[in-house]
């Protein structure tokens, strides 16, 4: 059902109340009559009809068709208009964001990028304050609120980065800092799971069948149970089961970059040795490839250095068990592979599959893909609808 407080924090009146009601009511049951409408929403026909009337002249939903009851005279339908009002994603990447516009489905209707330095947090609001609202004034439909991806840990309310070790961020209320300044309500989410959701839409779009490892039949590409795997300098899963994200009880689910999978190997700044991230993370690859920066070691796998695809077994070789484990425990039929070790592209799937398969050689097919590139904003902004009751 629809969030309530979500999506009346900031004006906080019984009419936007009975308002959001109305159209998550249109939005779940329709197409639906207005006697119905009443019914469900539990509110009396005047404030129904003033409501309906509002949202109809703001194109929020439309009459359709009518509907024929075994008696009385015939009744004209309502339904949503996902087209009428929008929503806006945010991305924060470590050196940029990305910031879309979606409609209530979910659709990109415009999106823009800026460089951002994340390592100044009180920076940080101003920044993407100016970066909404250049699309705020772009032509579209009422936005309704911003979803943002953001690092680190957040709150089980959405609104504070409780801790972003990597930007050394403690306590950042963004939400409410960005709600004071847009007049909207925000809600947060960790930057790599958010994308999860994102993703789940593009596979969505794609006409194109999974095909089954097994027997070779097509299954809906519109997959619900996926994991976005996010690989940069830490390592954080994402995990969508029916297509609704999955935190755990404390947030941290998918939580990977410190998950020991080498206890002889180099020591983690946690204390411990052979975390996840110190194995795989961008730096480990840019050493073991013997290499002076990221980008150098994306143009010699490209190029086929054999230092650098050796330093990319290695670290997909690393990967191996803990998807294993993670198959096991979701079953997802998606992997999709994000985030700044993404570009090294189809070298890093087939070792990361030869792994799994190595780890897990009895587990079920699973398809793994280079994530799209806007499955992390898209899914921030996809949050907000599921938050507010408005998208399943």
């Amino acid at each position: 059902m629809v969030d309530l407080t979500l999506l009346t924090r900031v004006s906080g009146s019984i009419r936007a109340v009975n308002t959001a009601r109305v159209l998550a009511t249109i939005r779940e049951q329709g197409p639906i009559s207005r006697s119905e409408l009443i019914q469900h929403s539990g509110l009396s026909k005047a404030t129904v009809s003033v409501i309906v009337a509002d949202l109809l002249e703001r194109d929020a939903v439309r009459e359709t068709g009518k509907s024929q009851p075994s008696r009385g005279r015939s009744r004209i339908l309502l339904e949503f208009n996902s087209a009428a009002m929008t929503v806006i994603g945010v991305q924060l990447a470590d050196d940029h964001c990305q910031f879309v516009r979606t409609d209530l489905a979910g659709r990109i209707q415009n999106s823009h990028e800026i460089t951002l330095d994340l390592t100044d947090a009180s920076k940080v609001p101003a920044a993407l304050t100016r970066g909404i609202r250049k699309l705020t004034k772009r032509p579209g439909g009422t936005v309704l609120g911003v979803g943002i991806g953001v690092p680190g840990l957040v709150d089980e309310t959405g609104r504070h980065v409780t801790v972003a070790l990597s930007h050394d961020w403690h306590d950042v209320d963004l939400a409410e800092e960005l709600e004071k300044s847009l007049g909207m309500p925000v809600t947060l989410a960790n930057r790599a799971k958010v994308a999860a959701l994102g993703q789940l839409a593009s596979l969505a779009n794609n006409s194109e069948p999974v095909r089954s490892e097994a027997d070779g039949e097509g299954q809906p590409r519109s997959a619900q149970d996926l994991v976005y795997l996010y690989l940069g300098s830490g390592v954080v899963a994402g995990i969508a089961i029916n297509g609704r994200l999955h935190f755990g009880h404390d947030g941290t689910a998918g939580d990977l970059g410190h998950v020991m999978v080498d206890p002889r190997g180099p020591q983690c700044t946690c204390g411990t040795h052979g975390c996840l991230q110190v194995l795989v993370g961008t730096s480990a690859i840019v050493a073991d490839a013997e290499a002076d920066s990221w980008e150098q070691v994306v143009r010699d796998v490209r190029e086929g250095s054999a230092n650098a695809l050796q330093a990319v077994q290695r670290a997909g070789g690393h990967l191996g068990l803990p998807l294993a484990h993670m198959m096991a425990a979701v079953g997802p039929s998606v992997i999709a592979v994000g985030g700044p070790t993404a570009q090294l592209g189809t070298p890093l799937l087939e070792v990361i599959e030869a792994a799994i398969r190595q780890a897990a050689p009895t587990a079920g097919p699973v398809e793994l893909v280079l994530a799209d590139d806007s499955a992390p904003p898209r899914g921030a902004a996809m949050l907000w609808l599921q938050r507010a009751g408005l998208l399943p």
